[in-house]
């Protein structure tokens, strides 16, 4: 019995080529996007879910330490708080809320400029509407300056002094007039 040896400078017993190669390639490609593809049809949809933040000890906490802020005393049933943030360097403090029906309203507190604040905050294309007289929550009337953009968003602005330092108060979002003057109310005024 004989055995046939492949032939000198051949290795194995299979044509090796470009065209080969390059063939493999795109088998190696088509089957692993075939697998990511039936793997990801057995995945549900990744939902993120902030965690809570307990708005009434923060707000405490805050306030016990010294911070110059603003903030609304109580938040009304259903609202929850999407973000909140306190900045000792500048001091500026920031609240994001979502209502009962998750639309949006934001409360700023700090030194930074006004222009600048509502292009940051609400539109580049921001136009005052006037001023009203509001209540805050420490029962202190003022004049409110109200902004607006195009989009429906609305900004009411009070400009004061904290500690000697001017300081800008923002009452802003998309939420309905009525949900904004409501936080208005309630805001009170620390440090």
């Amino acid at each position: 019995m004989s055995q046939t040896s492949p032939p000198a400078g051949r290795p194995g017993g299979y044509n090796r080529s470009f065209g080969g190669l390059v063939g493999a390639m795109i088998v190696m490609v088509v089957a692993v996007v075939l697998i990511w593809l039936a793997l990801g049809l057995f995945r549900d949809e990744a939902e993120f879910e902030p965690a809570p933040i307990d708005y009434d000890a923060s707000m405490t906490a805050l306030a016990e330490n010294g911070a110059a802020l603003a903030y609304p005393e109580r938040l009304p049933e259903g609202w929850r708080v999407n973000n909140l943030a306190y900045d000792p360097a500048d001091p500026s403090f920031s609240l994001a809320l979502l209502t009962d029906d998750e639309r949006f309203v934001g409360v700023y507190h700090g030194r930074e400029d006004l222009e600048e604040l509502l292009e940051r905050l609400v539109d580049d294309s921001v136009e005052e509407d006037g001023t009203v007289e509001l209540t805050d929550g420490d029962g202190e009337s003022g004049q409110w300056q109200v902004f607006g953009d195009e989009g429906g968003d609305t900004a009411y602005v009070r400009v004061g002094e904290q500690r000697r330092d001017p300081v800008v108060t923002i009452v802003y979002g998309s939420a309905p007039d009525e949900d904004l003057r409501e936080v208005v109310g309630s805001l009170l005024t620390v440090g």
